[in-house]
């Protein structure tokens, strides 16, 4: 199947009214049975246009799109609005002018979308304001978190020793990702015992990190799915508390490099991933993740307690890498993907009115957490010819007449970065991932259809509006 160019002229007919306009044009077929990219012609004398040719509907099922369209082909007949009035011999004399708006959308001979390819960019999740743990499939999540040993701690000994409680809470609002309904989340607490850092990623916090011979402490529960979920708290471990407090009282703040903290790491038979609140940085909530309750003897005195307050956590998520015959992208596992497209058969030096991309979503391979499926998703275009200017979009979840949400997302304003690639060769990027608000604290992944799918319809579609620029 060919990209398909039709004409239509707009002639003078009078005694026709079209928006309550008199001397209108006619548009000579139904436009608005044609669903195939076309070419406008409005065809005039530089003499006399006081009215519009109107047009309807140009891709179907894009109300938005069909409306901003109306918008430009308006405009462009307005271009050409005059006066009843007739013009000077001078005015007479020009040559006729035609002003063209040129329709197309990609097809299987001429696609303009040729590639797409999706990968795991490897971030660190320090001070975000939430931590992952849990496990979902193939998609597992680990926190680390250095507790700060305060100068006032006690010495303690197995005699004066009460018990030791971690804390930790579920993050309000509570999200969850993976089996909601078994919502098991079982993990296991080891000591780490090498220096990392805030700008750590899963891929520089290898096992070595991990002392796994000995477990400080294990969790295995549902919490539940609401956002009056209580403290979790647990058993922690005797020992390692004595040997903190008492490296602090040996050795002051130089107990800081040898205390490399706790690390969080899912079960096998964990089924869900919960985010835990914790401490943002830059902000001036108190929140922390992890939290210690000792409660130790004094001599001749009741029992007290103090508190082991994280300093700083770090979150890791670990997948399987994602097809390259899919658009996949999901926010904590920060899997983007690229959509590269050919549009070099759009001549050189032209006017993009409007460039809407289509992507359809497969449900079967997407995923969402308990907030639900993002119906916005983000884009960026680093356009190489303004200074490697980056340059962002947004693509919206598409709605039936019944208000419900189809599998299509729809991106309506690609026109600055189009003209950057035909600017330059024809050939570009955009990159495709979720929206910034939800890229660090949520799970969901969403899957599209390929420029390589087999079914032709659920590929990416770009469909673009474009007039040549006069030339004088």
């Amino acid at each position: 199947m060919s990209v398909t160019a039709r004409r239509y002229i707009c002639e003078p007919s009078y005694g026709v009214s079209v928006l309550g306009l008199s001397g209108t044009y006619q548009i000579m077929n139904s436009l608005h049975r044609d669903l195939y990219p076309q070419t406008f012609i409005f065809k005039n004398q530089l003499t006399v246009f006081n009215s519009i040719c109107m047009t309807v509907r140009i891709f179907q099922n894009r109300n938005l799109f069909n409306w901003l369209v109306g918008i430009v082909l308006t405009i462009g007949a307005l271009a050409s609005f005059g006066c009843n009035d007739k013009l000077s011999v001078v005015g007479n004399n020009l040559i006729s002018d035609t002003l063209q708006l040129t329709s197309v959308s990609s097809t299987d001979s001429v696609p303009f979308v040729i590639g797409t390819s999706s990968y795991i960019n490897r971030i660190s999740l320090s001070g975000i304001g939430y931590v992952f743990i849990g496990k979902s499939g193939t998609t597992e999540a680990f926190s680390l978190s250095r507790l700060s040993v305060p100068d006032s701690a006690p010495e303690l000994t197995i005699d004066n020793f009460v018990s030791a409680k971690m804390l930790i809470t579920p993050s309000t609002p509570y999200y969850a990702y993976g089996d909601t309904i078994g919502n098991q989340l079982s993990f296991t607490v080891y000591k780490v015992v090498k220096v990392w850092t805030t700008i750590a990623t899963p891929d520089t916090i290898t096992p070595d990190f991990i002392d796994k011979t000995k477990t400080l402490a294990t969790y295995s529960g549902i919490i539940p799915l609401k956002d009056s979920s209580s403290v979790i708290s647990f058993d922690f471990d005797r020992d390692q508390v004595i040997e903190w407090f008492n490296l602090r009282k040996q050795y002051g703040n130089a107990n800081d490099t040898l205390n490399y903290g706790i690390a969080f790491i899912p079960n096998s038979n964990s089924n869900i991933i919960r985010r835990f609140a914790s401490g943002a940085v830059g902000s001036s909530d108190s929140t922390r993740f992890a939290t210690i309750l000792i409660t130790y003897h004094r001599p001749n005195a009741t029992d007290s307690t103090i508190k082991l307050f994280s300093a700083y956590d770090g979150t890791y998520l670990t997948t399987t890498a994602p097809e390259d015959k899919y658009i996949t992208i999901q926010g904590a596992s920060a899997i983007n993907s690229n959509i590269s497209f050919d549009v070099s058969s759009i001549p050189k030096g032209v006017a993009i009115h409007l460039a809407g991309l289509t992507l359809t979503m497969d449900p079967s391979k997407s995923f969402a957490g308990t907030a639900g499926t993002d119906p916005v998703v983000f884009a960026t275009f680093v356009d190489s010819t303004s200074n490697n200017l980056v340059r962002p979009y947004y693509g919206s979840r598409l709605k039936d007449g019944n208000g419900n949400y189809t599998n299509e997302y729809f991106f309506p304003t690609l026109n600055t970065a189009l003209e950057g690639m035909i600017r330059r060769n024809g050939k570009g990027t955009i990159t495709l991932q979720v929206q910034n608000s939800y890229y660090q604290n949520r799970m969901d992944k969403l899957v599209f259809f390929g420029s390589d799918a087999v079914d032709s319809t659920k590929r990416p579609k770009l469909s673009i509006v474009y007039s040549s620029r006069p030339k004088f």
